[in-house]
Order: structure tokens, then sequence, then C-alpha cells
């Protein structure tokens, strides 16, 4: 079985907030925790709120297979009027469903009580095998060397939906990875560990491509639910 992720950050329109929070907790968490191989969820607040995806929800996948389902599809392609009510009074609504192709450190799990550093790619596809070789043996192995860094997964694409929720708004481009790092404490993004892996000639050679360049981070803390 391959292992899976969905994960979506967004942010109510003012004036929304109790509404978003609401249906978050009472009707989309529940309708996915309840089918197989969907183990876990948990949601985030941005550690440095801004315009933009203030929250996130991270949802722990045993098997892909469950995309697949009747169930799952009918989620996504019929959903309810309470969804539509509370996604068109989001500022921004991305949102992305992906496999696990790297997994280095510690197990992630969705009631892990440690900070989530969310890294979004969207690489094209003729540099995926390096990108994917350089996460793998040299950006992760680094980074891990600091007791702060607890392990990342990498995930590849399989769904994405990045149409920013917003009436009126334009699509964005697609992810095509996106890197869940745990951290145990914030101090690991200031550690040597994180400058050593950032100081490396293979990343400053892919830094020099658009796509790297526009890579998007966020640091989220645990919501208490």
């Amino acid at each position: 079985m391959t292992q899976g992720v969905i994960f979506a950050w967004s942010t109510p329109v003012e004036g929304h907030e109790e509404a978003f929070h609401s249906w978050y907790d009472d009707e989309h968490i529940p309708s996915r925790v309840n089918l197989p191989g969907i183990e876990a969820a948990r949601r985030y607040v941005n550690s440095e709120p801004g315009p933009t995806a203030q929250f996130a929800v991270r949802y722990d996948v045993s098997d892909i297979e469950v995309f697949n389902t009747p169930e799952f599809k009918q989620l996504r392609t019929h959903p309810s009027q309470e969804t539509r009510r509370v996604i068109e009074n989001t500022v921004d609504f991305d949102r992305f469903v992906g496999e696990e192709i790297i997994s280095q450190g510690n197990t992630w799990h969705a009631v892990d009580p440690t900070l989530m550093y969310v890294v979004t790619f969207s690489v094209p596809e003729d540099y995926w095998n390096e990108f994917e070789a350089w996460y793998a043996t040299e950006h992760l192995p680094i980074m891990l060397a600091e007791p702060l860094w607890a392990g990342c997964q990498i995930y590849r694409c399989l769904d994405n939906d990045r149409s920013s929720g917003a009436p009126g708004k334009e699509a964005k481009e697609s992810w095509t990875h996106v890197a869940f790092h745990s951290l145990r404490s914030a101090e690991a993004m200031q550690s040597p560990a994180r400058e050593r892996a950032r100081a490396t000639a293979w990343r400053e050679r892919l830094s020099h491509n658009a796509w790297h360049r526009a890579s998007v981070r966020h640091v989220f803390e645990p919501l208490s639910q």
C-alpha cells in the first residue's frame, strides 16, 4: 500500500471565520476520516499569519486507493451547499492530494504535536528526477543532522486544486511536489544544519530556476480543537 496525503490551506474572509471553523470541524473532517484508508486529520494555524494560508488541514492516508473509491470521488465532485458557501468566502483555497515518494526521519502522523513546515513546488517534469534525488540524497540528510529537525515526507501530486476559492480570481499554477517537515521547535529554522543544506552547490544550481525560486514556505502550529 502506498501512503498519501490530503492537504489544504485557506483563509476565511473577514466575518466568515465562525462558519469556516464550524464547517471544518463538523462537516469536512468527519466526512473524510470516516472513509477507510484516511487515518487521521489535524488542523493548523500559520505561525506568522498573513493575507493568505492562515489555516491548514492535513489528512494522513494509509492507502491511496481510497482516492479511487466512489465515496471519495463523490465528496470531490458533489460538494455540499455549505462547502460551496465556505469556499466562496475564502481569499485562497489551495488543495493538494499526493502520494508519498520520500520519507526520512520520524514517521509523521497527523496527531503529532510538532510544528509543520510546508514547502510547495511546481517542478517541470523534466526536473523531477533531479529534484527528488537532491532532496533525498543531499538536502534532507544534511538538515536531519539537526536534532530539532525531526523528519520529512515528500509527496508527488495526484490531484490539485488551486482555483484560489475567491470568485473572479484566476487559477494558479499547480503544485507538483509538497514537502512536509516535522520540527520539534521553531529554532530548527535558524539552525546551522539548515544553513548548510541551503548553501550547497547542488541547491545553488537548482535555485537558478524560476520554479525553485517560486516555491512557497509556511510554518504551521497545531490548532487547538
